[in-house]
């Protein structure tokens, strides 16, 4: 999980350089032209090297119904709801920066174009550190001592990037600094928090798995098209924005310990 975690952080980040690129050598139908066939080299890919793993004694039917109830049945448990946005909602924190990035490097931090890979170099490398830290822990301390350190990196460079917008000017200096830490704190802790997910219903791994990312793409959905438009004008605004969606994460992760701690203790 540590290792699909670094992927996962990577890809949004290096997204906007490749994008850039395609647009300033070609036109912007070329973007979508890449991306079909990046669809088309992964579906050949999966059908080619990855074969079925499930035994077939396990296998499930193809039905609309019972599908229907599948989804159902993991999207009226609160704890697979509060351990999604757990793991999905932090993550937006990152990703409003990377949605406004045009805006708080070249406008608030006057940075040029060929400039801009600064952010996304110190970002992918706290995505890389988190995952590779918590690829080490695994197994090493209990899980929900792990979620906990990330979240304790989180809201403090949360905190710190706050406190540093309302009373410095922005900065290239040290600006870049508390959101790649902030990173770092994200991807030490989604591993873990993902294999709870996947541990709540053993039989439907690949139901949670893809529940969940449709929860985690959703609220990436509502930051892409509604917030990010409204913050990228203020770092003040962006930084606070970032906190109060970290503090949803939390508050999930706080109400699950405490309404269903047995969840968070399970270390199989």
């Amino acid at each position: 999980m540590s290792q699909v975690t670094i992927y996962f952080g990577v890809a949004p980040a290096i997204a906007p350089i490749i994008g850039g690129w395609l647009f300033v050598h070609a036109d912007w139908h070329a973007i979508f032209w890449f991306l079909a066939a990046i669809a088309g080299a992964l579906w050949l890919s999966v059908w080619r090297f990855l074969p079925e793993t499930l035994h077939p004694s396990q296998k499930q039917p193809f039905e609309a119904g019972h599908l229907f109830r599948g989804y159902l049945q993991l999207g009226a448990d609160p704890r697979f709801i509060l351990l999604a946005l757990a793991s999905g909602v932090p993550f937006n924190g990152l990703f409003l920066y990377v949605l406004s990035a045009p805006a708080f490097l070249g406008g608030h931090l006057g940075l040029g174009p060929t400039e801009f890979f600064w952010f996304f170099v110190l970002t992918i490398s706290g995505i890389m550190g988190g995952a590779w830290v918590s690829g080490r822990m695994a197994g090493r301390i209990p899980r929900r001592r792990q979620v906990r350190h990330g979240f304790v990196i989180m809201f403090a460079m949360a905190g710190v990037n706050l406190a540093a917008n309302l009373l410095f000017d922005p900065h290239v200096s040290w600006a870049l600094i508390p959101i790649a830490l902030f990173a770092f704190g994200w991807s030490l802790n989604v591993p873990v928090v993902t294999l709870m997910v996947l541990d709540l219903y053993p039989a439907r791994r690949g139901m949670a798995s893809s529940l969940q990312s449709f929860v985690a793409s959703a609220a990436n959905g509502v930051v892409a098209g509604v917030i990010a438009p409204m913050v990228m004008h203020s770092t003040v605004a962006m930084a606070w924005m970032a906190l109060a969606m970290l503090g949803v994460g939390l508050g999930a992760w706080l109400w699950l310990r405490h309404r269903w701690p047995d969840t968070i203790r399970f270390e199989g």
